[in-house]
């Protein structure tokens, strides 16, 4: 499994949210519940990026944590995710599953209240679950170093899984708690993550500096995730204002410079990662 890094490049699968409100998902509805009240709409998507050529698919938890969900049946909700993602798999004869992680929704001291042996608490919650069930776990969508350090040690501790971490940077390479983008490549290298790097937050073209400097100072295999570009509200709907050819192209671009995991984050869907795929087929 931690071959898979190392042999070729890597195709993720997109967002998980925008297919969903692409199909019918409400706001302020709970995503994660879709497990249990419509599995096939999360089977459906996980199939669909399948065809369209990924290698990894995330489970539909990204916020399945006791704290998040707390008047929820979040340890249905996970082991349903990743049955719903395993049963995707086997339909399309390929593809490996990874246990989706978000953040805990608290913030840790010394900005919040919460605890890091708390925060570890939750987090290996989540892997006590999943842990014999997935290929690998995914940590993403995090602004915090130190929670990120908490789930990593959770997962490092309870499982033998590989692990892939990204945080949200904007332009200025921090992330919205002030995390630098140095700061996250040296704390995660020493952790011994597999492979690391960024989602969301951004469009392609505006991580050409943010990748210049992971190729420069990481070591190991190099995770793009990008949003769709920049989102626009057009008739009060937020759109995004990268189309597929766009996304696949620029994507393609940063594959031969040495990037080796690529996929999509908010406003990008099976037909992104089609294209995508094609584009850097070879």
């Amino acid at each position: 499994m931690k071959d898979l890094f190392a042999k070729k490049v890597v195709v993720l699968d997109g967002a998980m949210g925008t297919m969903l409100f692409n199909n019918g998902l409400k706001v302020g509805e709970k995503p994660e519940m879709l497990n249990l009240t419509n599995p096939d709409i999360i089977f459906n998507i996980h199939k669909s990026y399948l065809d369209s050529g990924a290698d990894v698919i995330y489970t539909n938890t990204f916020g399945a944590n006791k704290i998040k969900m707390k008047n929820y049946p979040y340890k249905e909700v996970i082991e349903k995710g990743i049955e719903i993602a395993k049963s995707a798999v086997k339909s399309c004869g390929h593809g490996l599953v990874a246990l989706d992680m978000g953040s805990i929704g608290e913030l840790l001291e010394p900005l919040g209240s919460m605890t890091f042996d708390s925060a570890y608490d939750v987090y290996k919650e989540m892997v006590e679950i999943a842990k014999d069930k997935v290929d690998l776990f995914v940590v993403e969508t995090m602004s915090d170093l130190y929670e990120l350090k908490a789930a990593v040690l959770a997962i490092k501790e309870n499982s033998n899984r590989p692990i892939i971490t990204t945080m949200s940077f904007d332009e200025s390479m921090r992330t919205f708690a002030g995390c630098p983008l140095e700061a996250m490549i040296a704390t995660m290298e020493g952790l011994g993550v597999d492979a690391l790097g960024v989602n969301c937050s951004l469009g392609p073209k505006q991580l050409g500096n943010i990748v210049n400097v992971l190729l420069k100072k990481c070591s190991l295999p190099i995770v793009l995730k990008p949003n769709a570009g920049l989102p626009v509200i057009r008739n009060g709907v937020t759109e995004y204002d990268v189309d597929e050819e766009e996304f696949a192209a620029t994507m393609a671009e940063y594959v031969k410079k040495g990037v080796s995991v690529v996929g999509g984050c908010c406003g990008t869907t099976d037909k992104y990662i089609a294209k995508l795929s094609e584009k850097i087929k070879g």
